[in-house]
């Protein structure tokens, strides 16, 4: 876990990934930010979803992938 990583510090790294990139949150981290209750979950998938992002759980690791854009949507 980092000292003083934040919520706006996860958005800004989620935001310069490039399509198909990943970017591994330590899971103390993840409790920190988005809780450690049921709604946790619920809350970090919409936070992804946000940043165009899926998110999976990886032994002890959040994983964040960019969504790759498909030709259609991005000639649209």
């Amino acid at each position: 876990m980092r000292r003083n990583f934040t919520l706006p510090e996860l958005e800004a790294t989620l935001s310069g990934l490039q399509a198909g990139a990943i970017h591994n949150l330590q899971r103390d981290d993840y409790e920190r930010l988005f809780g450690e209750n049921d709604a946790a979950v619920g809350r970090l998938r919409n936070f992804a979803r946000g940043h165009n992002c899926a998110a999976s759980f990886a032994d002890g690791i959040i994983v964040f992938r960019k969504r790759v854009e498909s030709r259609e949507a991005s000639r649209a």
